[in-house]
């Protein structure tokens, strides 16, 4: 697979009025998008979160794939050590092994999860996730407008961000939600860091008594989720985590210690749509079930979807536990701007892209037109 060059695309939209989650607000999403091409035209895109020094990373990386005829095997084995010791490394490498898993489909002809052993499922059901509070309003005001609009959408689950108030002011509004929502139809919250043990654990016990699906990363994820073992072994809710990992030998100690009940790999996070379906087959054998995080931007969320039509379900006698899509609701341009045919939600599902690669049409001409900053490697 002869590369000829990578490209990187910087993409950003302004939020106003500002979102957030338990501890902070955000007044832009941006997006690392990345392009490779191969000598005989053929493309692969990837994509990732724009943290400090992907940029970068992706142009020095990449140099390192120009002009070299490899195996996908050999090529993501180059961007992962190469990758490891920079800034924005661990994204930086994902963005490009979904791009290098999408040309390499594509020469092959075949979809992403045709590539990694074929699908097992033709669509996936998806929940809606909140962008999470807006500044300036009351949870009690926004959290039942985005039941409603979860409803009217036709998704059948969803994720409210909490601990952005007091736990007792957020309870009761918890508790209105629960009852206000019908019948089969989920709900899920992530507290996003926001919580000390005691309040995790106080929390945790609302969540479970008003029959909360999951409670997603309460505590600091970034010191190696410290104390998750705790929280989930002293909590009947399901606790979901892992959002963070850098891969799957960073999702070895987690799953052996039994970090969280449901683990949360993310593809622009993780390293791919291969390494997201590695973690979760190694959660499955530690009896721990796998539903990906999503960053929800157009290209990941594609990548998510591959991820997802290769997962087991966390049992085979019970299909409710099928992993779910996160698909966001916030005020994020990129999960349709950046392609030609967004995907579509039917009956609270989106269907797996079944054409080469990951199966979508990205639109170069506006990624091109819109880039607040590029980089490219030949």
């Amino acid at each position: 697979m002869n590369i000829r060059t990578v490209e990187a695309f910087v993409v950003k939209n302004e939020v106003s009025p500002r979102t957030g989650v338990s501890i902070l607000y955000v007044d832009a999403h941006s997006f690392v998008v990345v392009k490779v091409t191969d000598q005989e035209g053929r493309v692969g895109w990837g994509e990732t979160n724009a943290a400090p020094g992907v940029l970068d990373c992706v142009v020095s990386v990449g140099s390192s794939l120009v002009g070299t005829d490899a195996s996908l095997r050999d090529h993501l084995d180059t961007v992962r050590y190469r990758a490891g010791s920079l800034a924005g490394g661990g994204f930086a490498a994902s963005a490009l092994s979904i791009a290098l898993e999408d040309l390499t489909a594509r020469r092959l002809g075949v979809s992403i999860a045709e590539m990694y052993g074929g699908p097992m499922r033709t669509d996936v059901r998806a929940y809606a996730a909140s962008g999470g509070y807006t500044e300036g309003e009351h949870p009690s005001v926004t959290w039942p407008h985005e039941v409603e609009r979860a409803i009217a959408a036709g998704f059948t689950a969803l994720k409210l961000r909490v601990g952005g108030y007091p736990i007792r002011v957020e309870a009761p509004l918890l508790e209105s939600v629960a009852a206000s929502v019908p019948e089969g139809f989920d709900l899920m919250v992530d507290a996003n860091a926001g919580y000390a043990m005691p309040q995790a654990i106080e929390m945790g016990h609302v969540l479970q008594d008003l029959g909360f699906r999951w409670y997603e990363e309460p505590l600091i994820q970034h010191s190696g989720y410290v104390g998750y073992p705790e929280l989930t072994a002293r909590l009947s809710i399901a606790v979901a985590a892992g959002e963070a990992l850098l891969g799957p030998r960073a999702a070895f100690r987690f799953l052996a210690e039994r970090t969280a009940d449901i683990v949360q790999p993310d593809p622009v996070i993780c390293g791919g749509v291969g390494a997201t379906i590695t973690i979760s087959e190694m959660a499955a054998h530690n009896g721990i079930m796998a539903t990906p995080h999503c960053a929800n931007s157009g290209i990941g969320l594609t990548a998510s979807l591959h991820a997802l039509a290769c997962l087991p379900n966390a049992t085979r006698a019970f299909h409710a536990l099928e992993p779910f899509l996160e698909y966001g609701i916030d005020g994020s341009v990129w999960r349709t701007a950046l392609l030609q045919q967004p995907h579509e939600l039917t009956d609270g599902r989106v269907p797996i892209p079944t054409g080469a690669g990951l199966g979508i049409d990205v639109d170069e001409e506006h990624i091109r037109e819109v880039a607040i900053a590029t980089g490219v490697s030949n």
